[in-house]
C-alpha cells in the first residue's frame, strides 16, 4: 500500500513552502523520523522528517518548487509491501564479499565523499556472512554533507581562538553564549545550512575556508586523537575533526574543543554577515520570504499589542564567579554559560508569575502548561527563534545542553518544526554587541520579551564603599492585555534574584 506524502506545517505561520533539496531520492529506503528533504519556509529552512518506514517510490514536486501546506508532494510505499514485493524477485548471489561504502571527510576540509573500502582477509568472512542479512540503512547523520569553514579570526575582548588562556579569563566579561571568543545565541547562528545526502543530486556550492591556524597536529602515528565524545559531537555536527585543534593530553580532541570549534564558526560568519547586511545606496532589494514574515508580524505586533517595558539593573559579580567556577571544575560536558544561567533564571521566575507565560486569545488569557523559551538567533535575512522545550522540567546543563545543541543546528542547519515552534516566552540577548540597554518586540502571541544587555563594569555602592562591579540591564516588554505594570515588575526582580543568588540554580 503506498501513503501520499503532503507539505507539512514546519512552522505556526506556514502556508506554503519551497522544496530546496530532496535528500531522499524514487527507490530510496527510508526510515521513520529521518530527514527525507530541505524546505524553505516563512521562518527558516527546515527538514522535513518521514513519518514512516517505506521507499520513496514518486517524487511529485520538485527542487526549487513550492507547495501549499496538505498538498501531496511525493509517495511513500509501505515497509510491508516493499518486504512482500523483495521477497518475490529472486536474488543473485554475490560471487565475493562486497566492498564496504562508508562516508568519509578529506583531511583537506573537502565536503565528503564515497570512498570505496576494499575488505581485509579478516573482514571477508563477517561480511560473505552478513550477505544473507536484511539491509541496512546508515543513519542519516552519517550521511550528511560535511561542512566546513574556518575560525581564522582575531580574539575577542581577551578570548583565545581555540581555547582559553588565564589571561582571557581575566579579560572583559560579557554575556555571551560562547566561552572563548565569547559569543551569544542572539546574534550567533547565521545562515541555516542545511545538512544533505552525500549521493544525491550535484549539491549547492558550500564555500570552504581554509583553515591556517586551527588544524590540529597529528599525533606521532599520524592519526588523530580525539574522545569518543568528542568524534560522536563532531559526526553529529558535521564537523572535520583535522581542523580542531586538541587541548588534551599530546593534543588529544575534547569535548569542548569540538564545541569551541562551532561557536568560533558561527562569530567567523557573524562577522562576514554584519557588512553585507547594509544595502547598496540607490538600490531596491527584494524581501525574502523570511523578511515579509518579519516585517508583518513585527507591525503587527506593534500595532496591536499594547507594549509597555520595565527595566532593571542586576549584580552580575555571583553569576561570573558560578560561571568560572563551573568552567574550572569540569563538571559538565558543556560549558554553563551566560545565557544558560539567564534562560534558567528567567524559566524559575516564569514558573512563579504564571501570567508572563501566556497570551490574548479571543478576549481572554491562555497561560500555558509548560515554559518554552524562544532565543532570538540572527540569520543572513532576518531572526528566527530555535525554542527550549520544558524548561521548568530542565536542570541548568540540562538547558545548557539543549542550548548548544541549537547552536550546532544554527551553524549546520538541520532545524526540525518542533526547533522553531511553540516558544511561549522569548530572550533576546544583545551582549555580545556591547549594547547597555535596549528594548525587544514582543513575538506574537506571546505576552512578553526579554532583552539582555551586556555584562559592563562600572562602579557601584556595596557594603558602603565605592567599587568596581559588574553589571547587567535586562528589560522587558509586557503586552499590557494580559500583563499590568506591577506583574512585570515583580517578574524582573524575581529574574535579577535569582542571577544575584545563582547557586539557586544549581538546585
Amino acid at each position: 500500500m503506498s501513503t501520499e506524502i503532503t507539505m507539512p506545517k514546519l512552522s505556526d505561520t506556514m502556508e506554503e513552502g519551497k522544496i530546496l533539496r530532496w535528500l531522499k531520492h524514487p527507490g530510496d529506503q527510508v526510515l521513520h523520523g529521518e530527514p527525507i528533504a530541505e524546505v524553505e519556509t516563512d521562518k527558516a529552512d527546515m527538514m522535513m522528517e518521514a513519518f514512516d518506514d517505506g521507499l520513496l517510490d514518486e517524487i511529485r514536486v520538485r527542487e526549487g518548487e513550492s507547495a501549499k501546506v496538505g498538498e501531496v508532494i511525493a509517495v511513500l510505499r509501505s515497509a510491508t509491501e516493499t518486504s512482500r514485493s523483495s521477497a518475490e524477485r529472486p536474488s543473485a548471489a554475490p560471487s565475493g564479499p562486497r566492498p564496504v561504502l562508508e562516508p568519509q571527510v578529506q583531511a583537506n576540509g573537502g565536503a565528503g565523499e564515497l570512498i570505496e573500502n576494499q575488505p581485509s582477509d579478516e573482514e571477508a568472512p563477517e561480511l560473505a556472512a552478513a550477505e544473507n542479512q536484511p539491509p541496512r540503512v546508515a543513519p542519516m547523520r552519517q550521511l550528511r554533507r560535511r561542512r566546513v569553514v574556518s575560525a581564522d579570526t582575531e580574539n575577542e575582548k581577551g578570548g583565545a581562538a581555540s581555547s582559553p588562556t588565564p589571561e582571557a579569563k581575566a579579560g572583559a566579561e560579557d554575556n555571551s553564549l560562547v566561552k572563548a571568543p565569547r559569543f551569544h545565541p542572539a546574534m550567533g547562528a547565521l545562515q541555516s545550512a542545511a545538512p544533505t545526502a552525500i549521493a544525491a543530486s550535484p549539491p549547492r556550492p558550500v564555500t570552504v575556508v581554509e583553515a591556517h591556524s586551527h588544524e590540529a597536529p597529528a599525533a606521532g602515528d599520524g592519526k588523530l586523537r580525539a574522545s569518543p565524545l568528542a568524534r560522536r559531537a563532531a559526526e553529529e555536527a558535521g564537523i572535520d575533526l583535522g581542523q580542531v585543534r586538541g587541548t588534551g593530553p599530546e593534543g588529544r580532541i575534547t569535548k569542548r574543543d569540538i564545541d569551541n570549534f562551532l561557536r568560533e564558526q558561527q562569530l567567523f560568519k557573524f562577522r562576514r554577515l554584519i557588512a553585507p547586511r547594509e544595502g547598496l545606496p540607490g538600490s531596491r532589494e527584494e524581501l525574502s520570504k523570511m523578511r515579509k514574515t518579519i516585517a508583518h508580524r513585527m507591525a503587527q505586533s506593534k500595532r496591536e499589542i499594547p507594549h509597555f517595558y520595565v527595566t532593571i539593573e542586576v549584580d552580575m559579580e555571583e553569576a561570573v564567579k558560578l560561571k568560572n567556577s563551573l568552567e574550572a571544575t569540569e563538571l559538565f560536558e558543556e560549558d554553563i554559560t551566560y545565557n544558560d544561567i539567564i534562560i534558567k533564571a528567567t524559566a524559575l521566575a516564569l514558573s512563579r508569575y504564571t501570567r508572563m507565560n501566556a497570551s490574548f486569545e479571543d478576549d481572554g488569557v491562555v497561560i500555558y502548561p509548560n515554559i518554552n523559551i524562544g532565543m532570538a538567533v540572527a540569520v543572513e535575512d532576518g531572526l528566527i527563534v530555535p525554542v527550549i522545550h520544558q524548561c521548568e522540567q530542565k536542570t541548568l546543563p540540562e538547558v545548557s545542553r539543549a542550548a548548544h545543541r541549537l547552536v550546532a543546528k544554527a551553524a549546520h542547519g538541520g532545524f526540525t518544526g518542533d526547533d522553531l515552534s511553540g516558544a511561549t516566552f522569548t530572550i533576546s540577548n544583545m551582549g555580545m554587541l556591547g549594547v547597555e540597554h535596549f528594548a525587544a518586540v514582543i513575538v506574537p502571541p506571546q505576552a512578553a520579551i526579554l532583552a539582555v544587555s551586556a555584562v559592563k563594569d562600572k562602579p557601584i555602592v556595596r557594603n558602603g564603599q565605592v567599587v568596581v562591579g559588574k553589571t547587567m540591564m535586562l528589560t522587558v516588554a509586557c503586552d499590557h492585555r494580559v500583563i499590568d505594570g506591577v506583574v512585570g515588575a515583580r517578574f524582573l526582580n524575581e529574574v535579577k534574584r535569582f542571577l544575584e543568588n545563582p547557586a539557586s540554580l544549581l538546585v
